[in-house]
């Protein structure tokens, strides 16, 4: 590794100095030494990067070139520079986890998953916004333990559809489409597109340039998705308290919960007159999980009351009982 490390540090200062040639050459730019220098540097930059590449795919190590681009002015504010560099970490090591352990729906990343997905900053270079960010692999004959979390990271920028949005969540987990939407609306935020290119230590190349505007589309489609389920439960309590203009309802379970929400379309208002009473409560509990935010939405509908004896004994003893 001591040769990589070398090279690593020479592309570095190399392109450093690119950088520096090119503000000088900005304040001169008739200096016709300023622009012999810059040449120079500009080629041994080059030879840099490809000694870099070379060395990096006999040490198993995956190399990242990632690149912001404003679309709208020439600033690079440091909040959104960081946060798209961020979520960007976040979302390949979730990939990797789901990989490694398995599709979560809840956006945690394992401890080993995270130390074997982490990636190394190398250095930056001129042209917009762009930095090295490096990857040490395992890779046995067939394969290397990144290889498909990269292949990944570009099927799931083909989103088109909230069905694209459910067969990632099926295929990678609920996490992995949250860590999508969070890097996009990151870098749509900082109004960048991005240009990520991955050279894999097989020689195999992966890379493309996403515009700010497919971003949001994708932020958009995720924001969207959401799963959406209905349990039909019949509980047993009192009614205590419905407001027939604003259609809702309040019906509490002695000792249990608390259900409040709206009446159902078919709800019949006029064989309600006993509040508070005792009371049958058909409830529809209508869930639904968002992808984008990974927030639980409860929502009741009250579809039917059928009336208790007045002993509220009868109804402290009574379970819930559990249908439609």
């Amino acid at each position: 590794m001591s040769d990589y490390s070398y090279v690593a540090d020479r592309a570095k200062k190399a392109h450093a100095s690119v950088s520096r040639l090119e503000a000088a050459l900005q304040r001169a730019p008739q200096d016709r030494g300023l622009q012999i220098n810059l040449a120079s540097m500009r080629r041994l930059a080059e030879q840099a990067r490809s000694d870099l590449n070379r060395l990096a795919a006999i040490n198993h190590i995956e190399v990242c070139n990632y690149r912001l681009s404003p679309e709208f002015g020439d600033g690079y504010a440091l909040e959104h520079v960081a946060s798209s560099f961020l979520e960007y970490q976040l979302l390949f090591s979730q990939i990797y986890d789901a990989f490694a352990n398995g599709p979560k729906s809840n956006a945690v990343i394992g401890a080993e998953a995270k130390a074997a997905s982490t990636l190394d900053f190398a250095f930056s270079y001129s042209g917009s916004l762009g930095i090295v960010l490096l990857a040490k692999s395992e890779r046995d004959f067939i394969e290397g333990n990144l290889d498909k979390p990269i292949d990944a990271l570009y099927q799931i920028m083909d989103v088109s559809d909230v069905d694209n949005v459910k067969d990632i969540a099926n295929n990678l987990g609920r996490a992995v489409v949250k860590r999508v939407h969070d890097w996009s609306k990151a870098t749509v935020k900082g109004g960048f597109a991005a240009d990520i290119r991955w050279k894999r230590s097989d020689g195999v190349e992966r890379g493309q340039v996403i515009a700010r505007s497919k971003l949001e589309k994708i932020a958009e489609i995720i924001d969207r998705t959401s799963d959406e389920k209905t349990i039909p439960i019949s509980v047993a309590g009192t009614l205590v308290g419905i407001d027939v203009n604003a259609k809702t309802f309040h019906f509490v379970v002695p000792d249990g919960e608390s259900y409040k929400g709206k009446l159902d379309d078919q709800f019949s208002l006029i064989a309600q007159n006993r509040v508070p009473a005792p009371y049958v409560a058909d409830i529809s509990m209508i869930e639904r999980q968002h992808y984008a935010t990974d927030v639980r939405e409860v929502k009741n509908v009250l579809r039917r009351l059928n009336p208790l004896p007045l002993d509220p004994l009868s109804i402290a003893l009574g379970p819930p009982l559990l249908g439609g």
